[in-house]
């Protein structure tokens, strides 16, 4: 998995600089629409349904953000945020027939028929769902901004008995940053990067799990 931009890309091409982040696509109207609005990133990791529903007993009025197929199953969700976008109509369709309500927007970094907000351009954009749906939260300004489901570290997938195998080779053996292989190593050492490079952005993030609870802080 490539890190899409690297943080000493310029802004050359960008139409929208916000928030230490510039970038193009019809974004322009949500930089700073949500401002002090708290905000749950919901990944994939086992126990993200747990905490979401812990975090939303102890702060009132936030955003959902649902990342990738977690999507399909959470009982609220505002904003759906991949980095496939061709996969999220797909994900639309099987959430339809579970009878959940419509999030209200989708979300990625390309423009396709279904998106309804493409962050194309975003400079530096992270390289995985979880970390550039927390870039849109702090775009839009959330805050705090809650990392559910997200640790950072090897974990199940919410569907998942047991993590995947881990090996320093083995592509199975991705760990969300917190693996051995050289994918993980090169997304633990963007988002501390950004976190060195924009402070304020650090210090508006939470996480419930993992190493990124570590990083970040516990809601409590």
């Amino acid at each position: 998995m490539a890190i899409r931009r690297a943080a000493s890309m310029g802004t050359e091409g960008s139409t929208w600089q916000h928030a230490g982040y510039s970038g193009c696509g019809n974004v322009e109207g949500l930089l700073g629409s949500s401002t002090d609005r708290p905000a749950i990133i919901a990944g994939n990791a086992q126990g993200v349904f747990q905490e979401v529903e812990q975090v939303e007993s102890m702060l009132s009025g936030c955003l959902i953000f649902a990342v990738n197929d977690v999507g399909m199953f959470l009982p609220r969700v505002n904003h759906w945020v991949s980095l496939h976008a061709d996969f999220l109509p797909r994900w639309m369709d099987v959430r339809s027939q579970h009878h959940l309500s419509v999030p209200v927007r989708l979300h990625s970094c390309e423009a396709k028929p279904a998106i309804d907000y493409a962050w194309e351009g975003l400079s530096p954009l992270f390289a995985l769902s979880g970390y550039f749906a927390m870039q849109i939260a702090w775009l839009m300004g959330c805050r705090p901004i809650i990392l559910c489901g997200c640790p950072g570290s090897p974990a199940p997938r919410f569907f998942e008995a047991h993590p995947r195998h881990t090996s320093a080779t083995h592509m199975r053996g991705f760990g969300y940053g917190g693996g051995l292989t050289s994918q993980d190593a090169g997304i633990q050492r963007q988002l501390q990067t950004e976190m060195n490079r924009l402070p304020n952005f650090k210090a508006s993030l939470r996480s419930m799990s993992g190493w990124t609870r570590e990083l970040f802080g516990g809601l409590v």
